[in-house]
């Protein structure tokens, strides 16, 4: 029976597809990971539904004929909210054109050759986590967090290969601490791209916004003091943020993901110090997996 499972498993061929707020990533997925990565296409997060279901359509058309039409499952990594088992948009702030569509129905009526294939949706930072727990930095661990640092913050809690998830399939209140007040505002103004940015134009307020984080870790690396406080800030807000969870959740392991965490080296240690009290001392980490994480995450249902 096994080698039966086995066998069955190894012919599934999934394509996965990772929603971002500018672009779809794709590529295809089968037992033994991502064997096919595809070109990001642009995403109008301010289009009507019509424009955004056929992007989403020529994504997976152009995914089936790569794959010879040999498609099992297609598996969606998407912000929320958003209502994951039905397949509906519930996003107001971005894609608000899909707001309260069934994706699957209109997907299938756009594309007839794809109706009897299952479609999957997840929560994009339960997708990142899912991917490193499977085939990155995650596996053989039981209890993990998994934070996605970018535009905003996501993060994810997997306990014994569950997810602490609340009903729509979004991370469950506990876990999810983007909206939770810090600092006079909410976590996500200083644990994020904008916030970032906002502090290192305390000192540099010539410091152009359109440069993103990126320019601040370059100016850190090349010894700016102000650009490596920066990140010494960082470290120090996702500490404090963090501690509650993991005093909650005893995680084995933080797993990071995200545009900011490819500079985890610059805010490594201020963070280690910040939850250097946690009991049990959680291992934190860089994600290995990068942008690869969250289309091996929309899949892995597929295989377990």
């Amino acid at each position: 029976m096994q080698s039966d499972q086995n066998t069955f498993e190894i012919g599934r061929r999934v394509l996965a597809l990772d929603v971002g707020g500018s672009f779809i990533k794709s590529g295809l997925v089968d037992a033994t990971g991502l064997t096919a990565e595809f070109a990001p296409v642009p995403l109008e997060t301010d289009a009507d539904a019509q424009r955004i279901v056929c992007a989403f359509a020529d994504v997976i058309a152009a995914g089936i004929h790569s794959a010879d039409g040999l498609i099992t499952a297609i598996g969606f990594a998407v912000p929320g909210p958003f209502d994951y088992a039905r397949g509906i948009s519930l996003m107001t702030h971005k894609l608000a054109g899909i707001n309260g569509v069934d994706l699957s129905a209109a997907l299938r009526a756009a594309l007839p050759e794809i109706k009897k294939i299952p479609m999957r949706f997840c929560h994009d930072a339960n997708a990142f986590l899912a991917g490193e727990m499977w085939r990155g930095t995650g596996q053989g661990v039981r209890r993990s967090i998994g934070v996605t640092l970018g535009t905003g913050i996501g993060v994810a809690c997997w306990l014994d290969g569950v997810f602490v998830n609340n009903t729509l399939g979004s991370p469950a209140p506990e876990v999810s601490v983007w909206q939770r007040s810090y600092k006079g505002g909410i976590v996500e103004d200083s644990v994020s791209t904008r916030g970032l940015v906002a502090r290192y134009r305390q000192t540099h307020p010539e410091y152009s916004a359109s440069d993103g984080v990126k320019g601040i870790a370059d100016a850190a690396k090349a010894g700016n003091p102000a650009a490596l406080q920066v990140f010494v800030g960082l470290g120090a807000d996702l500490g404090a943020v963090l501690q509650p969870l993991c005093e909650q959740f005893r995680p084995e392991k933080i797993i990071f993901g995200g545009q900011i965490a490819k500079d985890f080296a610059l805010f490594e240690q201020p963070l280690k110090a910040a939850l250097s009290g946690v009991s049990g001392g959680p291992e934190t980490v860089c994600g290995q997996l990068g942008n690869r994480a969250a289309l091996l995450g929309a899949a892995y249902e597929e295989f377990t």
